[in-house]
């Protein structure tokens, strides 16, 4: 609870004082509980509602990918919600081989990235922060 009140108290903080620049995250999804995964939707909101051009991305991998899947209905409202708002939702396709996950199988509002490491590696080498899921 105390890291999301710092998370948020974060972005409070760097939206008064950097109102200028634009303001990323990349979310980092590996858990399969469903309720780091809800958590993070939660936390997507509530980021979105302080600073409503926030750009996110949240990149699945590991057994979090089922999380992705169509016929897991959990998120779906949830996915779809955050899609509209912009929110990128990214698929590890290192993981998707590993688990044998054909492309076909994700949400249409998923899209693929090679390796969820390297697609955080890269977008924090571009100034985007990095946010570890958690609940």
């Amino acid at each position: 609870m105390k890291r999301i009140f710092f998370v948020v108290a974060l972005f409070i903080f760097a939206s008064l004082s950097a109102q200028e620049k634009k303001l990323k995250v990349i979310w980092d999804v590996v858990d399969s509980d469903t309720a780091t995964t809800a958590g993070v939707f939660r936390q997507i909101n509530n980021a979105l509602a302080l600073v409503p051009d926030m750009e996110i991305e949240v990149v699945f991998h590991g057994p979090a990918i089922y999380g992705l899947m169509k016929d897991s209905t959990i998120f779906t409202s949830r996915i779809k919600s955050a899609k509209e708002k912009g929110v990128v939702m990214a698929a590890c396709n290192n993981t998707m081989k590993r688990y044998k996950i054909d492309a076909s199988k994700l949400v249409g509002e998923a899209i693929i990235v090679p390796s969820a490491v390297v697609e955080m590696i890269r977008k924090q080498s571009e100034g985007w922060s990095y946010l570890k899921s958690g609940h």
